[in-house]
Parts: structure tokens; sequence; C-alpha cells
């Protein structure tokens, strides 16, 4: 396997994100170490900064959901029902923006997972 900084990059940048986002959204509340273990066990062949680069982004996808989760509920009266339009329209796409490289399924998971633990 090559690392990040040899050969298609993009494919294992990829590939190392999406076991990265299986093993944070697998667990309530990941705790970066152990993650960062099990990361490397199931996608060996980088290098520990690769590994945390790719951690860091999935954290960030999923600390901008709980984010924009936080917005919503600020901007909205207590017991107002989210509308999937805006969820599709609105913040799909502003998520996409600030955390890129991952799949429609995967913003909409961690957007799902930031209105659940970030408000309700």
């Amino acid at each position: 396997m090559q690392n990040l900084n040899e050969g298609d990059e993009s494919n294992d940048a990829f590939d190392v994100l999406q076991v990265a986002f299986r093993i944070y959204s697998a667990d309530k509340s990941p705790n970066r170490k152990e993650c960062l273990k099990k990361l490397a066990a199931d996608y060996p062949g980088m290098n520990e900064r690769q590994y945390a680069d790719a951690w860091g982004r999935v954290d960030q996808l999923f600390e901008q959901s709980c984010k924009l989760a936080f917005r919503w509920a600020n901007e909205n009266p207590a017991g107002t029902e989210i509308d999937e339009e805006i969820i599709e329209t609105i913040f799909l796409d502003e998520l996409a923006r600030k955390c890129q490289g991952f799949t429609k399924e995967q913003y909409k998971f961690a957007l799902n997972r930031g209105f659940d633990r970030g408000i309700f």
C-alpha cells in the first residue's frame, strides 16, 4: 500500500477517510487515541500524521454538524421541527463546503448525529 505522499494519493486519502468515518460513527463517544489505534489496524501502511489528519477531518465534520444544529436551534423557537428540505438544501451544502471529501450519505449521517447530540 502506498503512502499518501506517493502515487495516487486521492484513492488512499479517500479510503482512509472512509475507514476513519466508519470507526468514528460507530462510537457514540469516540476516544481519539483508541480510535487512531483502530484506524491504523484497519487501514495499515500509513504514518501517524496521515492517520491523525484523516481522524481530524472526520472529527471536524462531526463538530461542524453540531455547530450547524446549535445555530439552527438558536435561530428557531423551541419546539420547532426541522424541515427535511432545509437539511437537504442548506445544511448539507454548507457542511460539504466546510468539510470536503465525504459522501452525501455521510454528510446526512453526521448532520443527524449533530442534531441528536447538539440539541435534542
